[in-house]
Protein backbone atom coordinates (compact mmCIF):
# COMPACT_ATOMS: atom_id res chain seq x y z
CA UNK A 1 0.00 0.00 0.00
CA UNK A 2 2.75 2.39 0.99
CA UNK A 3 4.68 1.59 -2.22
CA UNK A 4 1.61 2.37 -4.31
CA UNK A 5 1.12 5.77 -2.63
CA UNK A 6 4.78 6.60 -3.13
CA UNK A 7 4.53 5.76 -6.87
CA UNK A 8 1.43 7.93 -7.25
CA UNK A 9 3.19 10.85 -5.52
CA UNK A 10 6.20 10.46 -7.78
CA UNK A 11 3.91 10.40 -10.78
CA UNK A 12 2.18 13.61 -9.65
CA UNK A 13 5.51 15.34 -8.98
CA UNK A 14 6.88 14.35 -12.38
CA UNK A 15 3.73 15.60 -14.15
CA UNK A 16 3.86 18.88 -12.23
CA UNK A 17 7.57 19.29 -13.04
CA UNK A 18 6.93 18.67 -16.74
CA UNK A 19 4.03 21.16 -16.85
CA UNK A 20 6.00 23.70 -14.83
CA UNK A 21 9.06 23.51 -17.05
CA UNK A 22 6.87 23.89 -20.13
CA UNK A 23 5.17 26.99 -18.70
CA UNK A 24 8.51 28.42 -17.58
CA UNK A 25 9.94 28.10 -21.07
CA UNK A 26 7.04 29.73 -22.89
CA UNK A 27 6.68 32.53 -20.34
CA UNK A 28 10.38 33.39 -20.49
CA UNK A 29 11.73 36.10 -22.84
CA UNK A 30 13.80 33.40 -24.51
CA UNK A 31 10.76 31.83 -26.15
CA UNK A 32 10.12 34.98 -28.19
CA UNK A 33 13.78 35.35 -29.14
CA UNK A 34 13.89 31.72 -30.24
CA UNK A 35 11.16 32.35 -32.81
CA UNK A 36 13.43 34.88 -34.55
CA UNK A 37 15.70 32.01 -35.59
CA UNK A 38 12.94 30.84 -37.93
CA UNK A 39 11.48 34.25 -38.82
CA UNK A 40 13.94 37.13 -39.06
CA UNK A 41 11.76 39.29 -41.27
CA UNK A 42 11.73 42.98 -40.31
CA UNK A 43 8.15 42.89 -39.04
CA UNK A 44 8.90 39.97 -36.68
CA UNK A 45 12.04 41.68 -35.37
CA UNK A 46 10.17 44.94 -34.77
CA UNK A 47 7.23 43.32 -33.01
CA UNK A 48 9.62 41.50 -30.68
CA UNK A 49 11.39 44.78 -29.85
CA UNK A 50 8.06 46.52 -29.25
CA UNK A 51 7.06 43.83 -26.75
CA UNK A 52 10.18 44.63 -24.73
CA UNK A 53 9.87 48.43 -24.96
CA UNK A 54 9.61 50.12 -21.56
CA UNK A 55 7.27 53.03 -20.84
CA UNK A 56 10.21 55.10 -19.65
CA UNK A 57 12.12 54.66 -22.92
CA UNK A 58 9.00 55.47 -24.93
CA UNK A 59 8.21 58.65 -22.96
CA UNK A 60 11.82 59.82 -23.23
CA UNK A 61 11.72 59.42 -27.01
CA UNK A 62 8.42 61.33 -27.22
CA UNK A 63 9.94 64.22 -25.26
CA UNK A 64 13.02 64.20 -27.50
CA UNK A 65 10.81 64.42 -30.60
CA UNK A 66 8.84 67.35 -29.16
CA UNK A 67 12.03 69.21 -28.24
CA UNK A 68 13.20 68.82 -31.84
CA UNK A 69 9.82 70.16 -33.14
CA UNK A 70 9.13 66.75 -34.70
CA UNK A 71 5.51 66.71 -33.60
CA UNK A 72 4.30 64.13 -36.11
CA UNK A 73 6.89 61.68 -34.80
CA UNK A 74 5.79 62.38 -31.24
CA UNK A 75 2.13 61.76 -32.13
CA UNK A 76 3.09 58.47 -33.81
CA UNK A 77 4.92 57.33 -30.68
CA UNK A 78 1.94 58.17 -28.47
CA UNK A 79 -0.33 56.12 -30.72
CA UNK A 80 2.07 53.16 -30.73
CA UNK A 81 2.42 53.38 -26.95
CA UNK A 82 -1.33 53.34 -26.40
CA UNK A 83 -1.72 50.34 -28.71
CA UNK A 84 0.86 48.53 -26.59
CA UNK A 85 -0.94 49.44 -23.36
CA UNK A 86 1.58 51.99 -22.00
CA UNK A 87 0.28 54.67 -19.63
CA UNK A 88 1.68 57.93 -21.03
CA UNK A 89 1.44 61.02 -18.77
CA UNK A 90 -1.27 63.46 -19.97
CA UNK A 91 1.17 66.40 -20.10
CA UNK A 92 3.45 64.44 -22.43
CA UNK A 93 0.51 63.64 -24.72
CA UNK A 94 -0.60 67.30 -24.74
CA UNK A 95 2.90 68.48 -25.69
CA UNK A 96 2.81 66.52 -28.98
CA UNK A 97 0.21 68.82 -30.59
CA UNK A 98 1.98 71.20 -32.99
CA UNK A 99 0.85 74.86 -33.00
CA UNK A 100 -1.37 75.16 -36.10
CA UNK A 101 0.02 78.51 -37.29
CA UNK A 102 3.59 77.24 -37.30
CA UNK A 103 2.66 74.06 -39.14
CA UNK A 104 0.77 75.86 -41.92
CA UNK A 105 3.49 78.48 -42.44
CA UNK A 106 6.31 75.97 -42.53
CA UNK A 107 4.56 73.57 -44.88
CA UNK A 108 3.24 76.15 -47.36
CA UNK A 109 6.44 78.18 -47.74
CA UNK A 110 8.65 75.10 -47.85
CA UNK A 111 6.56 73.45 -50.55
CA UNK A 112 6.51 76.59 -52.72
CA UNK A 113 10.26 77.02 -52.31
CA UNK A 114 10.94 73.51 -53.53
CA UNK A 115 8.44 73.67 -56.38
CA UNK A 116 9.40 77.06 -57.85
CA UNK A 117 13.12 77.29 -57.16
CA UNK A 118 14.21 73.70 -56.56
CA UNK A 119 15.73 74.70 -53.23
CA UNK A 120 15.41 71.78 -50.84
CA UNK A 121 16.27 71.82 -47.14
CA UNK A 122 13.21 70.26 -45.51
CA UNK A 123 10.58 67.61 -46.14
CA UNK A 124 7.95 70.13 -47.40
CA UNK A 125 10.49 71.65 -49.82
CA UNK A 126 11.46 68.18 -51.07
CA UNK A 127 7.78 67.43 -51.70
CA UNK A 128 7.56 70.70 -53.62
CA UNK A 129 10.51 69.66 -55.76
CA UNK A 130 8.85 66.26 -56.35
CA UNK A 131 5.76 68.13 -57.57
CA UNK A 132 7.98 70.04 -60.03
CA UNK A 133 9.29 66.70 -61.31
CA UNK A 134 5.67 65.64 -61.80
CA UNK A 135 5.44 68.29 -64.54
CA UNK A 136 8.97 67.50 -65.86
CA UNK A 137 10.08 71.04 -65.02
CA UNK A 138 12.12 69.91 -62.01
CA UNK A 139 13.88 67.12 -63.92
CA UNK A 140 14.64 69.42 -66.86
CA UNK A 141 15.95 72.12 -64.53
CA UNK A 142 18.27 69.66 -62.77
CA UNK A 143 19.36 68.05 -66.06
CA UNK A 144 20.28 71.45 -67.48
CA UNK A 145 22.13 72.52 -64.31
CA UNK A 146 24.14 69.34 -63.74
CA UNK A 147 24.53 68.40 -67.42
CA UNK A 148 26.02 71.81 -68.26
CA UNK A 149 28.60 71.30 -65.51
CA UNK A 150 29.50 67.87 -66.88
CA UNK A 151 30.02 69.21 -70.42
CA UNK A 152 32.44 71.95 -69.35
CA UNK A 153 34.37 69.67 -67.01
CA UNK A 154 33.11 71.11 -63.71
CA UNK A 155 32.16 69.00 -60.72
CA UNK A 156 28.58 67.82 -60.99
CA UNK A 157 26.18 65.66 -59.01
CA UNK A 158 26.19 62.31 -60.83
CA UNK A 159 23.16 60.96 -59.07
CA UNK A 160 21.04 64.11 -59.51
CA UNK A 161 21.82 64.12 -63.24
CA UNK A 162 21.12 60.40 -63.68
CA UNK A 163 17.88 60.51 -61.69
CA UNK A 164 16.69 63.60 -63.59
CA UNK A 165 17.27 61.93 -66.94
CA UNK A 166 15.52 58.84 -65.58
CA UNK A 167 12.55 61.03 -64.65
CA UNK A 168 12.42 62.64 -68.11
CA UNK A 169 12.53 59.23 -69.77
CA UNK A 170 9.74 57.67 -67.69
CA UNK A 171 7.33 60.54 -67.07
CA UNK A 172 3.87 60.83 -68.56
CA UNK A 173 3.60 64.62 -68.16
CA UNK A 174 0.96 65.94 -65.81
CA UNK A 175 -0.72 62.62 -65.18
CA UNK A 176 1.22 61.57 -62.09
CA UNK A 177 2.31 58.33 -63.78
CA UNK A 178 5.94 58.97 -62.98
CA UNK A 179 8.55 57.25 -60.88
CA UNK A 180 8.01 59.01 -57.57
CA UNK A 181 10.71 56.91 -55.94
CA UNK A 182 13.43 58.24 -58.24
CA UNK A 183 12.22 61.80 -57.74
CA UNK A 184 12.21 61.48 -53.95
CA UNK A 185 15.70 59.95 -53.96
CA UNK A 186 17.03 62.69 -56.22
CA UNK A 187 15.66 65.57 -54.18
CA UNK A 188 16.56 63.99 -50.86
CA UNK A 189 20.10 63.67 -52.20
CA UNK A 190 20.10 67.39 -53.06
CA UNK A 191 19.01 68.12 -49.49
CA UNK A 192 21.78 65.84 -48.14
CA UNK A 193 19.22 63.57 -46.50
CA UNK A 194 20.43 60.33 -48.06
CA UNK A 195 22.91 58.21 -46.14
CA UNK A 196 26.42 58.63 -47.52
CA UNK A 197 26.74 54.95 -48.42
CA UNK A 198 23.45 54.87 -50.31
CA UNK A 199 24.43 58.05 -52.16
CA UNK A 200 27.72 56.43 -53.20
CA UNK A 201 25.91 53.28 -54.40
CA UNK A 202 23.46 55.21 -56.54
CA UNK A 203 26.02 57.72 -57.84
CA UNK A 204 28.17 54.88 -59.16
CA UNK A 205 25.19 53.42 -60.99
CA UNK A 206 24.13 56.80 -62.40
CA UNK A 207 27.59 57.81 -63.61
CA UNK A 208 27.85 54.72 -65.80
CA UNK A 209 24.34 55.08 -67.19
CA UNK A 210 24.68 58.29 -69.23
CA UNK A 211 25.48 58.46 -72.94
CA UNK A 212 27.34 61.78 -73.01
CA UNK A 213 26.96 62.31 -76.78
CA UNK A 214 23.16 62.11 -76.60
CA UNK A 215 23.23 64.33 -73.52
CA UNK A 216 25.20 66.96 -75.45
CA UNK A 217 22.67 66.95 -78.30
CA UNK A 218 19.75 67.21 -75.90
CA UNK A 219 21.24 70.12 -73.96
CA UNK A 220 22.19 71.95 -77.17
CA UNK A 221 18.55 71.99 -78.32
CA UNK A 222 17.06 72.76 -74.91
CA UNK A 223 16.87 76.34 -73.61
CA UNK A 224 17.57 77.01 -69.95
CA UNK A 225 14.32 76.26 -68.09
CA UNK A 226 12.79 79.36 -66.53
CA UNK A 227 9.52 80.02 -64.80
CA UNK A 228 7.73 83.14 -66.04
CA UNK A 229 7.89 85.71 -63.23
CA UNK A 230 4.49 87.13 -64.12
CA UNK A 231 2.85 83.79 -63.42
CA UNK A 232 4.33 83.32 -59.95
CA UNK A 233 1.29 84.72 -58.07
CA UNK A 234 -0.99 82.23 -59.86
CA UNK A 235 1.42 79.38 -59.23
CA UNK A 236 1.85 80.33 -55.58
CA UNK A 237 -1.92 80.47 -55.10
CA UNK A 238 -2.33 77.05 -56.73
CA UNK A 239 0.30 75.62 -54.40
CA UNK A 240 -1.49 77.15 -51.41
CA UNK A 241 -4.75 75.52 -52.53
CA UNK A 242 -3.27 72.03 -52.37
CA UNK A 243 -4.62 69.81 -49.62
CA UNK A 244 -2.24 67.72 -47.53
CA UNK A 245 -4.00 64.58 -48.82
CA UNK A 246 -3.21 65.66 -52.40
CA UNK A 247 0.47 65.81 -51.51
CA UNK A 248 0.41 62.46 -49.72
CA UNK A 249 -1.16 60.82 -52.76
CA UNK A 250 1.20 62.67 -55.15
CA UNK A 251 -1.86 64.12 -56.85
CA UNK A 252 -0.72 67.50 -58.17
CA UNK A 253 -3.44 67.86 -60.79
CA UNK A 254 -4.64 71.10 -59.16
CA UNK A 255 -1.36 72.70 -60.22
CA UNK A 256 -1.68 71.66 -63.86
CA UNK A 257 -3.08 74.89 -65.32
CA UNK A 258 -0.75 77.15 -63.33
CA UNK A 259 2.30 75.00 -64.09
CA UNK A 260 1.54 74.95 -67.82
CA UNK A 261 1.22 78.76 -67.91
CA UNK A 262 4.38 79.24 -65.86
CA UNK A 263 6.42 76.89 -68.05
CA UNK A 264 4.80 76.58 -71.51
CA UNK A 265 7.07 73.90 -72.98
CA UNK A 266 6.32 70.75 -74.96
CA UNK A 267 7.46 68.12 -72.47
CA UNK A 268 6.99 65.30 -74.97
CA UNK A 269 9.50 67.00 -77.28
CA UNK A 270 11.96 67.22 -74.40
CA UNK A 271 11.63 63.50 -73.80
CA UNK A 272 12.42 62.86 -77.45
CA UNK A 273 15.53 65.05 -77.22
CA UNK A 274 16.96 62.79 -74.55
CA UNK A 275 15.72 59.49 -75.93
CA UNK A 276 18.41 56.85 -75.42
CA UNK A 277 20.56 58.99 -73.09
CA UNK A 278 20.36 56.34 -70.37
CA UNK A 279 21.85 52.88 -70.82
CA UNK A 280 19.14 50.52 -69.52
CA UNK A 281 21.49 47.90 -68.07
CA UNK A 282 23.33 50.54 -66.03
CA UNK A 283 20.29 51.88 -64.18
CA UNK A 284 18.98 48.63 -62.70
CA UNK A 285 20.15 49.59 -59.20
CA UNK A 286 18.40 52.96 -59.46
CA UNK A 287 15.24 51.27 -60.70
CA UNK A 288 15.25 48.81 -57.79
CA UNK A 289 15.91 51.55 -55.24
CA UNK A 290 13.19 53.75 -56.72
CA UNK A 291 10.74 50.83 -56.62
CA UNK A 292 11.45 50.27 -52.92
CA UNK A 293 10.93 53.96 -52.14
CA UNK A 294 7.65 53.99 -54.06
CA UNK A 295 6.41 50.93 -52.14
CA UNK A 296 7.40 52.45 -48.78
CA UNK A 297 5.56 55.66 -49.66
CA UNK A 298 2.43 53.75 -50.67
CA UNK A 299 2.38 51.57 -47.55
CA UNK A 300 3.70 53.92 -44.88
CA UNK A 301 3.74 57.52 -46.14
CA UNK A 302 6.43 60.08 -46.86
CA UNK A 303 7.70 60.51 -43.33
CA UNK A 304 8.60 56.84 -43.29
CA UNK A 305 10.42 57.30 -46.59
CA UNK A 306 12.63 60.00 -45.11
CA UNK A 307 13.33 57.94 -42.01
CA UNK A 308 14.46 55.14 -44.31
CA UNK A 309 16.69 57.07 -46.69
CA UNK A 310 18.60 58.64 -43.82
CA UNK A 311 19.49 55.15 -42.54
CA UNK A 312 19.61 52.71 -45.44
CA UNK A 313 23.12 52.10 -46.76
CA UNK A 314 22.24 50.06 -49.85
CA UNK A 315 19.38 49.02 -52.13
CA UNK A 316 19.31 45.73 -50.17
CA UNK A 317 18.54 47.62 -46.95
CA UNK A 318 15.92 49.66 -48.79
CA UNK A 319 14.29 46.34 -49.65
CA UNK A 320 14.32 45.30 -45.97
CA UNK A 321 12.68 48.60 -45.02
CA UNK A 322 10.11 48.03 -47.79
CA UNK A 323 9.21 44.73 -46.13
CA UNK A 324 8.90 46.53 -42.78
CA UNK A 325 6.59 49.17 -44.27
CA UNK A 326 4.36 46.48 -45.77
CA UNK A 327 3.96 44.85 -42.37
CA UNK A 328 3.83 47.91 -40.09
CA UNK A 329 1.97 50.40 -42.30
CA UNK A 330 1.60 53.87 -40.81
CA UNK A 331 3.50 52.79 -37.68
CA UNK A 332 6.70 52.52 -39.72
CA UNK A 333 8.01 56.04 -39.08
CA UNK A 334 7.49 55.60 -35.34
CA UNK A 335 9.24 52.24 -35.06
CA UNK A 336 12.19 53.44 -37.15
CA UNK A 337 12.42 56.43 -34.82
CA UNK A 338 12.56 54.05 -31.88
CA UNK A 339 14.84 51.33 -33.21
CA UNK A 340 16.65 52.67 -36.28
CA UNK A 341 18.21 49.81 -38.23
CA UNK A 342 17.31 47.56 -35.32
CA UNK A 343 13.84 47.48 -36.88
CA UNK A 344 15.17 45.44 -39.83
CA UNK A 345 18.26 43.64 -38.47
CA UNK A 346 18.73 41.41 -35.44
CA UNK A 347 21.80 43.31 -34.25
CA UNK A 348 22.04 43.11 -30.45
CA UNK A 349 19.32 40.46 -30.41
CA UNK A 350 21.84 37.87 -31.63
CA UNK A 351 23.07 37.43 -28.05
CA UNK A 352 19.52 36.88 -26.83
CA UNK A 353 18.94 34.33 -29.58
CA UNK A 354 22.12 32.48 -28.56
CA UNK A 355 20.90 32.46 -24.96
CA UNK A 356 17.49 31.26 -26.16
CA UNK A 357 19.09 28.36 -28.03
CA UNK A 358 21.07 27.36 -24.92
CA UNK A 359 17.92 27.69 -22.78
CA UNK A 360 15.93 25.59 -25.27
CA UNK A 361 18.57 22.84 -25.29
CA UNK A 362 18.66 22.77 -21.49
CA UNK A 363 14.86 22.72 -21.37
CA UNK A 364 14.70 19.84 -23.86
CA UNK A 365 17.16 17.80 -21.82
CA UNK A 366 15.25 18.56 -18.63
CA UNK A 367 11.94 17.81 -20.29
CA UNK A 368 13.29 14.51 -21.61
CA UNK A 369 14.47 13.50 -18.13
CA UNK A 370 11.19 14.57 -16.55
CA UNK A 371 9.17 12.72 -19.21
CA UNK A 372 11.19 9.56 -18.71
CA UNK A 373 10.67 9.81 -14.95
CA UNK A 374 6.95 10.38 -15.48
CA UNK A 375 6.55 7.21 -17.57
CA UNK A 376 8.65 5.13 -15.20
CA UNK A 377 6.44 6.20 -12.31
CA UNK A 378 3.33 5.61 -14.39
CA UNK A 379 4.56 2.12 -15.15
CA UNK A 380 5.10 1.41 -11.42
CA UNK A 381 1.58 2.62 -10.60
CA UNK A 382 0.04 0.47 -13.32
CA UNK A 383 2.03 -2.55 -12.16
CA UNK A 384 1.04 -2.02 -8.56
CA UNK A 385 -2.59 -2.03 -9.66
CA UNK A 386 -2.05 -5.20 -11.60
CA UNK A 387 -2.69 -3.61 -15.00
Amino acid sequence: MFGRIRSVVRLAVAAAALAGSLMAFYSSPFAGALSLIFDDKPEAITRYRLQRLSTEALVNEIRTAVEADEFSDAEDLVRIGRELGHQIPPDVVASTVEPVTGAIWRNSTGFAQGFIYGEVNSIPSILGAVAADYFVFGDVRDTYTQGSKLLVGDDYDRFTLGASLFGIATLAPGTGAFDAGASVLKNANKARKLSSKLTAHLARSASGAIDVDILKRGLASMPAPKVSISTLPLLTKAVADLEIDDVRKLDFSKLHAAAKEAWPVDTSAIRRQFDGVLKPAAIDELRVAASSIGAIQNNAGFRSVFKVIERADSPAELDRFKSLAKGMGDRTAGVIRLFGKGAIWLGDLVLEIAAAIAFAIAWCLGAAWTTMTFFLNLRRVLRSQGV
